[in-house]
């Protein structure tokens, strides 16, 4: 005999069978969830460049420097950008350590003592042989401290401009005493050596400034 539907029947249902209900709704959830994660579009590694900073930035001021020159330069990429990971002993060198050996990120901004961690580790990509970025730096920029001498093999490489010689990158970045290196372990690194070169040469001149704010005030007379 079939039990009838009413309210009482129903009533004594939901009450020992809401579980059940809650569960296929927190399934459905999942289940979506997952979908849209397998099925998410993704850019290409070849298709983005991403700058990370381990100091101080102007995040959206490096964010929109590099879509300009996407635009301008760089048109066939569909995502440059930059993340800033704060400096700190603990949380910060292990995201950074994460980011650097996940290849996760083309260039790096990193501070003295890192940086020469690094370079001497072999993870960042050598510089001087790229005679377009020779080039452009020329007599223009010291990168004496850019050298290091790897590790392993002994090898002196250009791993590094520095910050100092770039006065332009110093209302974008900071880094104590840093340095602008790529990562050998770029998975963009044509496209990466081509807005490298296209920042070094912009950064190579300091922002103008306004004369009306850089001026002292004048002294006022009796």
């Amino acid at each position: 005999m079939k039990t009838p539907v009413n309210k009482s029947t129903l009533k004594q249902h939901f009450t020992y069978y809401w579980w059940l209900y809650l569960l296929v709704a927190v399934i459905a959830v999942l289940g979506v969830n997952l979908l849209y994660t397998v099925t998410a579009y993704r850019v290409p590694n070849d298709r983005k460049i991403r700058m990370i900073v381990y100091g101080l930035a102007d995040q959206e001021g490096v964010d929109h420097y590099m879509e300009s020159i996407r635009q301008s330069d760089l048109s066939d990429m569909e995502k440059m950008d930059s993340e800033q990971i704060p400096p700190d002993d603990l949380n910060g060198l292990s995201t950074l350590s994460t980011r650097v050996y996940a290849s996760d990120g083309d260039i790096y901004v990193l501070p003295l003592d890192t940086f020469i961690s690094y370079a001497e580790s072999g993870v960042l990509m050598p510089l001087e042989d790229d005679k377009e970025l020779m080039e452009i730096l020329g007599d223009r920029a010291d990168v004496t401290r850019g050298w290091r001498t790897l590790r392993d093999s002994e090898e002196s490489h250009l791993f590094g401009i520095p910050l100092n010689q770039l006065p332009g990158l110093a209302s974008y970045v900071y880094a104590e005493r840093g340095f602008i290196c790529v990562a050998y372990g770029s998975t963009n690194p044509d496209n990466t050596l081509k807005f490298f070169r296209i920042l070094c040469r912009d950064m190579l001149t300091a922002p103008e400034t306004d004369a009306t704010e850089t001026a002292s005030p004048s002294p006022e007379t009796p």
